[in-house]
């Protein structure tokens, strides 16, 4: 079997990017395209991946940044993108860059588009001599370096801070934001400095502090009232520093909001599982003592996954008469906030953990005795099957209806463990899943309510995966009709795969073999199937195309593609399980011209040209023929052929 390089169907090298008109006929074909397959495209670039011009590039991403709201967001609407999905925005533990674990529902400082504050708008908190110092002082790397970013990040918000101190016309906004959110930032705030100044997990902190909002006796409220007090004095100018990155983080996002309803490509907001920890010391009596939500032994983690974030006792979700109980209320003005500050909706990470998460006992090793699904197992939590959509319908849902927002707004990640539940209450509510052909969806047989896509940001880059793909099997030849027999065995249960020696070249065909059927022109002969699927096989530039086109003839409604994917970075962003090199990956300053490039390498997938093969691949070809010659042509100009 002879396979070639990645770029093996195109020799030409970038020439240039389309030019206006072309472009122009390029994106409303695409735009046309997508509205006659019913489908809907994002892209997924967390913030610290956002790309910045040389002269505005402070090492790290934002996408309220000059550089995102001026070039990036035009250059994705004239690709068909109609939103972008972010990571979870909460403020970072400190040392940590995972927007997965966060430490308080404030919002990442490292958001802050650091360029505009030399602004009127922004109130010229800071000269263009502040602002490039942090310019010419980031890493070299192309990629984040969080220690470099967090200590310039610090100074520069510090002297933005003292400018802002000594006059500022944005003091009477401040006021304002401050009279709206001081309570909840205050908590936030006094979390920051305790948490400074122990330098350990809360639970180990001392005395009065480590229950500092959740006393319950009269004598230990006032001792907490005091202490609280004095933080408070001690402390003024920390808190209101501390409140004052969040008020600049405000204004952008409603100048990003702003944007979004003119451009029409909206921000996608993402909810991790996990409780901050801000959020559990603050609310600690709220939750179950002893317990962190994680996952389940499995083939991934013989020892099961240890996450160690709280979980709300569930008697405090609900009431006993239905109606919210005060964890409830928490959660729902969480979802509350997301909703305002994400026009493009909301993905909730780990669904899961809102049907029926699994628990174990933080203290011991995790058993079928002290872990295990808390609301299936028998015990004073099991729920009757009508109540495991109680979170999602009477919270999530309703905070996206108050909201303007209906399911079809909701992404939910719904991938490992196949939860009968949480399966239930998806196909009852009739929620968004994710389908992902990295791990061996099939396209065709996705449901029209799933995102599909080919990764994620826990995923290998698609060059990774083709190449990994490709070598399993480099060097082998078999015949075709004796193996596709050990293939039918193995899927009617009767093989055993495990042991074959050809398990890696059965899954190749058998992947390629459905492929060649799912993205083959509608009325293809069974000899033309036979010479693409052999294509297929041998040129990974094809297999990675007709993998692209698999997202777009799946009955999937909506398409999601990943930055490193989509510019052929061949890079991993996040290894699960690791914790050195993950979340640094970016998008180039010349983003344009990596994009185009990558295409006529055959590394990125040609929008045009993948529309065009699942118009064909749907029979539309032969009723849109015009649209049809507009896609080829704008097909061919971006291959350079």
């Amino acid at each position: 079997m002879k396979i070639l390089p990645v770029n093996s169907n195109n020799n030409n090298s970038f020439k240039r990017k389309p030019t206006v008109k072309e472009m122009e006929v390029y994106t409303n074909s695409v735009k046309e395209g997508l509205k006659l397959l019913n489908k809907r495209v994002d892209i997924i670039i967390h913030n610290s991946s956002a790309p910045a011009v040389p002269a505005e590039n402070t090492g790290i991403g934002s996408l309220f940044s000059r550089t995102v709201q001026e070039k990036l967001i035009p250059f994705l609407k004239a690709h068909g993108f109609t939103g972008i999905q972010q990571e979870p925005n909460n403020l970072r533990k400190s040392g940590d860059p995972s927007p997965y674990a966060p430490e308080s529902s404030a919002k990442n400082i490292f958001m802050i588009p650091l360029e505009k504050l030399t602004t009127e708008k922004y109130g010229k908190l800071l000269t263009e001599y502040d602002f490039q110092k942090v310019v010419a002082n980031r890493s070299k790397s192309s990629r984040v370096d969080y220690y470099n970013v967090n200590e310039e990040y610090n100074k520069v918000l510090n002297i933005a801070y003292q400018n802002f101190k000594n006059g500022s016309k944005l003091k009477e906004e401040f006021t304002q934001f401050k009279k709206e959110n001081g309570k909840e930032l205050t908590k936030n705030a006094i979390y920051r400095i305790l948490d400074k100044h122990y330098q350990k997990d809360w639970k180990e902190w001392d005395g009065i502090d480590k229950e500092l909002f959740s006393t319950t006796g009269a004598s230990e409220t006032e001792k907490a009232l005091t202490r609280i007090a004095e933080i408070k004095g001690k402390y003024k100018d920390e808190i209101d520093y501390f409140m004052f990155q969040q008020f600049l983080i405000d204004i952008a996002n409603k100048e990003s909001n702003e944007l979004a309803q003119k451009t029409g490509v909206k921000i996608i907001g993402d909810s991790p599982v996990a409780s901050p920890a801000a959020d559990e010391w603050i609310n600690q009596n709220l939750f179950l003592k002893g317990k962190s939500i994680g996952c389940p032994p499995d083939y991934f983690a013989k020892d099961g996954q240890r996450w160690g974030f709280g979980y709300f006792n569930p008697k405090y979700i609900f009431n006993p008469d239905g109606t919210l109980g005060k964890a409830g209320k928490i959660l729902k003005e969480k979802y509350d906030k997301f909703f305002s500050s994400f026009p493009g909706g909301l993905r909730i990470d780990h669904v899961i953990g809102l049907v029926d998460p699994f628990i174990y006992t933080t203290s011991e090793k995790m058993t079928s005795e002290n872990s295990g699904r808390i609301y299936s197992i028998a015990g004073e939590f099991k729920k009757k099957p009508e109540e495991y959509s109680n979170i999602l319908e009477k919270i999530v849902l309703q905070s996206a209806k108050e909201h303007g927002m209906d399911k079809t707004d909701i992404i939910c990640e719904d991938l490992g463990d196949p939860n009968k539940p949480t399966q239930d209450v998806m196909k009852q509510l009739d929620l968004s899943g994710i389908s992902v052909t990295q791990f061996d969806y099939r396209g065709k047989d996705t449901p029209e309510r799933n995102v599909i896509m080919i990764g994620s940001h826990d995923n290998q880059s698609f060059i990774e995966y083709t190449d990994s793909f490709f070598d399993k099997v480099k060097g082998k030849n078999v015949n075709e009709r004796s193996l596709w027999q050990k293939i039918l065995s193995h899927y009617s249960q009767k093989f055993n795969l495990s042991k074959n020696r050809d398990e890696d070249l059965i899954h190749f065909m058998r992947k390629t073999k459905m492929l060649a059927e799912d993205t083959a022109p509608k009325g293809a002969t069974k000899k033309e199937i036979r010479e693409y699927k052999q294509k297929l096989r041998t040129d990974k530039s094809k297999f990675m195309e007709a993998s692209f086109s698999e997202l777009f003839t799946s009955p999937a409604r909506r398409v999601q593609i990943f930055f490193a994917d989509f510019w052929g970075m061949g890079k991993t962003y996040n290894r699960p399980g690791t914790s050195q090199g993950n979340w640094e990956l970016r998008i180039p300053s010349d983003f344009e011209n990596e994009y185009y490039k990558a295409v006529s390498d055959g590394k990125a997938p040609n929008l045009a040209k993948t529309i065009a093969d699942a118009l064909r691949h749907r029979g539309l070809d032969k009723h849109h023929a015009k649209l049809i010659h507009n896609l080829d042509n704008s097909a061919k100009i971006l291959n350079e052929a």
